[in-house]
């Protein structure tokens, strides 16, 4: 052992011996590996003899038996006749592992430089150090290829006897430098459709991949893979007799690069009529009236030739059996027809796309497929939230998803809703009436106010919808001037002019030919709107909290977009915008767009039906209110204004109206046994009796003439919240 003397504390530091030099002979044999001409075995091939891969917590041999429709487009990547490789699939099918072994093929077979981008850096980091990291170090031949050096194994690269592995995310730096043999993207669809700045877009991942293989010449390679994220932007699209295996056309990502190349899919060999047919999704044969569990337990694969219906059992089976040439991979040839790969008609491209159908991933249960894919039909079928059912095509099928259309959708107009109007007066509730919402929106001069009434299943019919513009009289400069003049409301500067709204928690709506009323469950205010009006709304709902009616006012704000995890959530903000301390209180959030879809679809409803959204008369011939609730149109992004149409805050005030209703429990209400503010008649916890003698068409004039009821406040009983 080596000793250093310290003197300045006179205590001997002991050091780890030196590793021994390299012997010339060493470190020839060592560098002698980068020599060797590249190795004709398959990518396929090398995996079962160099990688090991985890199943149910043990590590075994690389099969290709398990995933046998990975094969063909993991092989393919070694062709010279494609430049690049699409595949699109549904989650966990084997995609990723696909990847892994091009990339592993190049560490043990052919090295040359390889670049993976993953989606974003957070998720790179999360894959190597979960599945790239440990299959290096549990397959030896791999392991021993990596360099010793602290830095030969980072998260940003691994460093391999004759070849380094890149590891990155879609930057336009990552993409714009450097010269690869192969680069390889993961999770296409989650990528940016265009890398760089809007003034200067660089292109797309894909189109910058292939600018980095260049000097490869037709040895280098793009493999994309991925499960679609984009819907179909052509609604009326149907397949060309010329393009049977076309997928719709779709913004972006790995559906359009699949369309671009041989557009090949996964066919089996009917074991009873020997005909070669495509599993698919829309041929499981199964009950839709029954509960979608028991649907998905009795669904079977029918073949489309002799119509024998196949069990989920024989999937495997099957998979297996177009692996020894009983069906496989059929590419689209030149004139529609399907062809094997090594078929001279087939597409010319220079990129061999495969789409596999999540019926046929290892993976997949179609007893879980069709039960999700029926509950979140039926979802979108009863509130009009179609962003399941998006779910369920993307990741389980595996498919661009086509929205829902209906033949109403181009008849929602101004005279669709006069012809469904209701006879019912203004400002009092249908006889069906079960609760009362008030939603509050706010605009730079005024409080739009509605009041929305709820029923049975859903349905709701709009009560009152006024505009709140003056402010109270003892607001600050709310004096007339000399002409009688007074200046509007002002909700972003004055915390006063908010006081106009205290009496809406208490009042109550008369039920149509009753003698009762009912106040409303909650009101709910926005929350955002021009600076100042976030703090004052804040200041607001305290001040109603020390008041004793903190649980009757709600504040809200809106999330747009559709991957919005949820619909409605309460709960105090995680953070503030601008580096600011997040607020204490708690907002009603709300994923607009989904809530707007449901609103859209209950309009279309007023016909009758469960979840119908019902406009009076009073209102339907109001053009310009009405109009209000046609505002919007449905876009890629989410639903935004149409061209030339300044207000929407029917629309908006409808949306809040739900959020606080699904809040409350709407979806999960029992109408056989309801909540107490849910009970029809008298009975109801928030009722307010009118009078015997009041007739069934003195009820407007009772809703104008009736003062607040102020609700009796609940005593605190010490050790225990009520």
């Amino acid at each position: 052992m080596v000793q250093m003397s310290d003197t300045r504390v006179g205590a001997g530091v002991i050091f780890a011996p030196l590793p021994p030099f390299m012997t010339p002979a060493e470190i020839l044999a060592d560098a002698l590996p980068v020599l060797d001409p590249p190795s004709r075995m398959s990518v396929t091939d090398a995996a079962e003899r160099y990688v090991r891969v985890q199943v149910q917590g043990a590590w075994q041999n690389f099969d290709r038996s398990v995933t046998p429709y990975m094969v063909e487009p993991t092989d393919v990547t070694q062709s010279r006749l494609f430049k690049t490789v699409a595949f699109m699939g549904p989650s966990q099918s084997g995609k990723t592992k696909m990847l892994e072994t091009v990339a592993f093929h190049a560490v043990t077979c052919d090295q040359r430089g390889v670049l993976i981008v993953h989606m974003t850096r957070p998720d790179r980091d999360k894959w190597v150090e979960e599945k790239l990291d440990p299959t290096i170090q549990n397959s030896p031949a791999l392991r021993d290829r990596l360099g010793a050096s602290r830095d030969d194994s980072t998260f940003s690269r691994k460093r391999f006897r004759g070849m380094r592995l890149t590891l990155g995310y879609p930057t336009p730096q990552t993409l714009s430098g450097g010269t690869y043999g192969m680069v390889l993207l993961t999770d296409l669809d989650h990528m940016p459709l265009v890398l760089g700045p809007k003034d200067n877009p660089e292109g797309s991942p894909h189109r910058m991949s292939l600018q980095r293989i260049k000097s490869f010449l037709s040895r280098g390679t793009v493999l994309a893979e991925g499960s679609p994220a984009f819907q179909v932007t052509d609604l009326g699209w149907s397949p060309r007799p010329e393009a049977p295996h076309e997928m719709p056309p779709v913004e972006g990502g790995i559906a359009q690069l699949y369309n671009q190349g041989t557009r090949a899919r996964w066919f089996w060999e009917c074991p009873d009529c020997g005909d070669e047919f495509e599993p698919r999704f829309d041929r499981l044969h199964y009950d839709v009236a029954l509960d979608p569990a028991e649907a998905g337990e009795n669904a079977e694969m029918e073949c489309p030739h002799c119509h024998v219906l196949i069990s989920h059992h024989h999937k495997m089976e099957l998979n297996r059996a177009a692996l020894n040439g009983q069906g496989g991979w059929r590419h689209e040839g030149r004139d529609g027809e399907v062809v094997a790969l090594d078929d001279p008609r087939i597409r010319r491209t220079s990129t061999a796309s495969y789409a596999l159908n999540g019926v046929a991933a290892t993976f997949s249960s179609w007893r879980e497929m069709v039960a999700n894919y029926e509950e979140a039909r039926r979802k979108a079928e009863t509130l009009g939230d179609e962003t399941d059912l998006m779910g369920v095509t993307f990741t389980e099928i595996g498919l661009p998803y086509r929205r829902i259309t209906s033949e109403e959708d181009n008849d929602l107009g101004p005279q669709f809703l006069k012809d469904h109007a209701q006879e019912c007066p203004r400002g009092v509730a249908p006889e069906w009436t079960r609760f009362i919402t008030v939603t509050v929106d706010v605009q730079g001069t005024y409080f739009p106010v509605q009041t929305t009434a709820w029923g049975e299943d859903g349905r709701c019919q709009i009560v009152d919808r006024v505009d709140l513009t003056q402010p109270p009289a003892d607001a600050p400069n709310a004096e007339a001037d000399g002409e009688g003049n007074r200046r509007r409301l002002d909700p972003s500067r004055y915390i006063e002019d908010w006081e106009v709204l205290v009496p809406y928690s208490d009042r109550v709506v008369p039920v149509l030919g009753q003698s009762y009323g009912l106040r409303p469950i909650s009101v709910v205010v926005d929350f955002q709107g021009l600076p100042g009006v976030s703090d004052n709304a804040e200041l607001f709902w305290k001040a109603r909290k020390s008041a004793g009616q903190g649980s009757r006012w709600f504040l809200s704000r809106g999330q747009g977009g559709w991957r919005v995890p949820f619909r409605v959530k309460f709960e105090a903000p995680e953070r503030a915008s601008k580096g600011k301390k997040a607020r204490s209180i708690k907002l009603l959030t709300m994923a607009v767009d989904r809530l707007k879809d449901t609103v859209h679809a209950s309009l279309r409803k007023a016909e009758g039906g469960a979840g119908g959204l019902y406009l009076p008369t009073w209102l339907a011939h109001d053009e310009d209110k009405a109009g209000e609730f046609i505002s919007e149109e449905r876009l890629s992004k989410g639903w935004e204004k149409k061209k030339g149409v300044v207000r929407n805050e029917g629309v908006d005030l409808t949306v809040q109206a739900r959020a606080i209703a699904e809040h409350k429990g709407l979806l999960k209400i029992k109408w056989d046994a309801p909540p107490a503010w849910a009970v029809g008649g008298p009975e109801n916890a928030n009722s307010v009796a009118l009078g015997d003698d009041i007739a069934p068409e003195d009820t407007a004039e009772v809703a104008a003439a009736l003062p607040p009821v102020k609700p009796k406040r609940r005593r605190r009983m010490a050790g225990r919240m009520l």
